[in-house]
């Protein structure tokens, strides 16, 4: 048995090491191996020290009080909770399979996962999609640049500098890098447990944003003017309106959003559950008159250039167990938007997707919108990335086939 072990780790560590050292060129799938799906996570645990690979004579030096990498090379189990849950039950989605070598291409758009950071490689991919907000972002990098504050949006430019890389090692530095500088201002996700994909964007935005005064500073020193590619297409602006019962008077208060949560309906179109989050609803509100019940009212102001919605397939039970709702819903392609200013039309780039039954484990995939392609593409190329995993997909089997696991949905606008 204690041979057997021993066969087994070394042939996981010779294939991956054999990956790295002849700079392997992983991406698409061909298609009779569509569908095949491998996941690379060692058990929680962490190193106490630096760890120093070698790669074709570069060293890449990772803190590994964050990443288990370790293990995972010597022979560390291959499969945590992120991966367990979501292969007892994926449905039509694709089954998780054990290590494997990729197959050979010239670009690899993939990111690797040897400690449950699923979270984190579904959101970049997903932001990946959005061309016009990396554009913007990298357009600002005269401001940033010189900014020693600016750590954030430095290593998400790392990231999107190495996207197409077959680097392994290079890409597992800079995805740990930038998980480090969140983990600064959001404790929550700096050990290396399975954490939730749509708090993670959240706080990845948020701490965009909270740059923009010193970026703004530092631009008029330049002579420029910096504008936040987080303001200029996520953010958008609600009114709420609250009105009292008994006396009619009404209270009005705009907020700004960069996504909105929306409640589960089954069987529901994005549309319904969407006009449902703007219906009005009754509130709890003590009013000067004495009335103690209100009506509250959301309706958008201005709308964004990619509309962020989250699917709430999460909820507590009475006696506070998370669990996860796997009702269907409706996946349409297009989605019409109505505010006080005007109409948008959006379509759908991309969508991320927890696979799984449990609320504390589970895997997430991002599916988005080909490289190549725009939403009028005739072969309605879309791609699936599963962590290290990348296959050529369409939008209209997304559609389909994440109707039970959505749960992030980005929609971009076209008019």
């Amino acid at each position: 048995m204690a041979e057997s072990s021993k066969t087994t780790t070394s042939q996981r560590r010779c294939k991956l090491f054999d990956i790295c050292r002849r700079k392997t060129k992983v991406g698409l799938l061909e298609e009779d191996q569509r569908g095949r799906r491998t996941h690379e996570n060692p058990q929680e645990s962490r190193c106490c020290a630096d760890t120093t690979y070698e790669n074709n004579q570069q060293t890449v030096r990772l803190n590994a009080s964050t990443i288990n990498v370790q293990r995972w090379l010597l022979g560390g189990n291959m499969h945590s909770s992120c991966a367990n849950d979501s292969q007892q039950s994926l449905g039509d989605e694709t089954q998780l399979d054990d290590f494997q070598e990729p197959v050979h291409q010239e670009i690899w758009l993939g990111f690797p996962n040897p400690a449950q950071i699923c979270y984190m490689n579904s959101i970049l991919q997903s932001l990946l999609t959005l061309r016009d907000f990396i554009s913007d972002v990298s357009f600002e990098e005269e401001a940033w640049g010189s900014v020693p504050g600016a750590e954030l949006i430095k290593t998400f430019m790392d990231i999107v500098r190495c996207h197409h890389s077959v680097d392994l090692l290079h890409k597992l530095q800079v995805l740990f890098s930038f998980k480090d500088v969140i983990s600064v201002h959001a404790h929550e996700f700096q050990d290396i447990s399975q954490k939730d994909a749509h708090e993670f964007l959240t706080s990845v935005l948020d701490q965009m944003r909270n740059l923009t005064p010193i970026l703004s500073q530092t631009a008029a020193v330049l002579g420029t003017i910096y504008s936040c590619p987080i303001k200029e297409n996520l953010v958008f602006k609600m009114q709420n309106t609250r009105t009292c019962n008994s006396c009619g008077l009404s209270s009005v208060r705009y907020e700004d959003f960069t996504n909105l949560s929306l409640n589960l309906l089954p069987e529901a179109s994005v549309h319904e559950m969407l006009q449902d989050y703007l219906k009005e609803t009754e509130l709890e509100y003590r009013c000067d008159c004495g009335a103690n019940t209100s009506r509250q009212q959301y309706n958008f102001v201005t709308l964004p250039k990619v509309l962020i919605l989250h699917i709430k397939r999460f909820r507590f039970t009475p006696l506070l167990h998370l669990v996860k709702l796997s009702h269907p819903i409706i996946l349409f392609r297009e989605l019409m938007v109505t505010s006080s200013q005007t109409n948008g039309w959006y379509s759908l780039v991309s969508v991320i997707s927890h696979l799984g039954n449990g609320g504390h484990t589970g895997h997430y995939v991002s599916d988005g919108l080909h490289p190549e392609a725009d939403v009028y593409d005739p072969g309605d190329r879309w791609l699936s990335y599963n962590d290290s995993i990348v296959t050529d997909t369409t939008g209209a089997t997304v559609c389909k086939n994440r109707k039970k696991t959505a749960y992030i949905l980005f929609y971009e606008r076209q008019i």
